[in-house]
């Protein structure tokens, strides 16, 4: 004996509210303060944070080499840092040349 088939409207009925009632809880977990969208938006300024504390340290690390060659100075030293900040010695002329 053959079953007659029930309204099979009925089926998409029940999908169509079931996936209703999914999407309305599912918007707060994408698109709340704590959601998805947020979360990765966090952790894309975590990693651009740690990058720019890495690039800090790396400059804190030159400085405090810099600043030891500076309490131990020598003769060569101090030339070196004369010349970057542009300064000369006696009978010395300074020439800046601008590369393009």
């Amino acid at each position: 004996m053959k079953r007659a088939r029930k309204r099979p409207w009925v089926r998409w009925a029940i999908g169509g509210l079931v996936g209703a009632i999914f999407l309305i809880f599912a918007r707060p977990l994408v698109f709340g303060e704590e959601g998805l969208i947020r979360y990765f938006e966090l952790r894309r300024e975590l990693a651009e944070i740690q990058e720019r504390i890495t690039l800090v340290r790396e400059q804190n690390a030159e400085l405090r080499r810099r600043l030891e060659m500076l309490r131990r100075p020598s003769r060569v030293v101090l030339e070196e840092e004369a010349r970057r900040h542009h300064l000369v010695g006696p009978n010395e002329e300074l020439y800046e040349v601008e590369v393009k």
